[in-house]
């Protein structure tokens, strides 16, 4: 019998609001998250039926969630330079995986080396987002803003699992069972936050002075 888990609740809502309100992200450059939560539902639901076979999903589902969300954060950013920047990365990133997995973590392993490598990348790119909002205040409409949850949400997802990142390895290494199970229930908690964020942001009106779409 399947038992879905909360985090696995919340992002079936976030697809079924993204869906709906897909007129509405098509104006924003959000029009791909419909389509991105699709593949983490799938992976979910593989995970449930085969729940002892979850690794390589996710080395998998992880590395294209760093490339989609550097993709948005590159429409989020202002700065030409910050936008490429973010870009290169999504380009880069999963060559960077492939390497790892073939030569240096392997196959058989959590990528935890390039997942702390992402996580820094998208910590620094959301601080890049914040910093343009220091050079910029909009108070009035930050909350109306898309790319400010978008943003939160990654943010707030990232530096949490970093911590964890860094210290995966050695638990992997001393308590393999007991690492694993933390990592899902931590992983499973940030996806909460992560999730509302992007709810919240699908539910945003457009703010005019700060579109995503170029």
């Amino acid at each position: 019998m399947f038992h879905p888990s909360i985090d696995d609740c919340f992002a079936l809502c976030a697809f079924i609001i993204s869906v709906l309100n897909f007129h509405h992200l098509k104006r924003t450059g959000l029009q791909l998250f419909p389509l991105f939560l699709f593949f983490i539902l799938v992976v979910k639901g593989v995970k449930l039926i085969l729940p002892h076979e979850t690794l390589w999903l996710y080395n998998i589902s992880t590395t294209v969630a760093f490339i989609f969300y550097a993709y948005i954060l590159s429409l989020i950013l202002q700065d030409t330079a910050f936008r490429t920047m973010a870009l290169r990365f999504a380009f880069v990133y999963p060559v960077l995986v492939l390497f790892n997995l073939f030569f240096i973590q392997g196959f058989t392993r959590l990528h935890s080396y390039t997942m702390i490598l992402g996580a820094l990348f998208m910590i620094i790119f959301c601080g890049l987002f914040f910093y343009e909002l220091l050079l910029d205040p909009r108070e009035d409409q930050l909350l109306k803003d898309p790319g400010f949850w978008v943003s939160t949400g990654i943010l707030f997802y990232y530096l949490g699992d970093l911590s964890y990142d860094i210290l995966f390895n050695l638990l992997q290494k001393y308590a393999t069972n007991t690492g694993w199970k933390l990592f899902i229930n931590i992983d499973n908690n940030l996806t909460l936050i992560l999730y509302t964020c992007f709810i919240i942001a699908f539910l945003c009106k457009r703010n005019p002075r700060r579109s995503l779409s170029r």
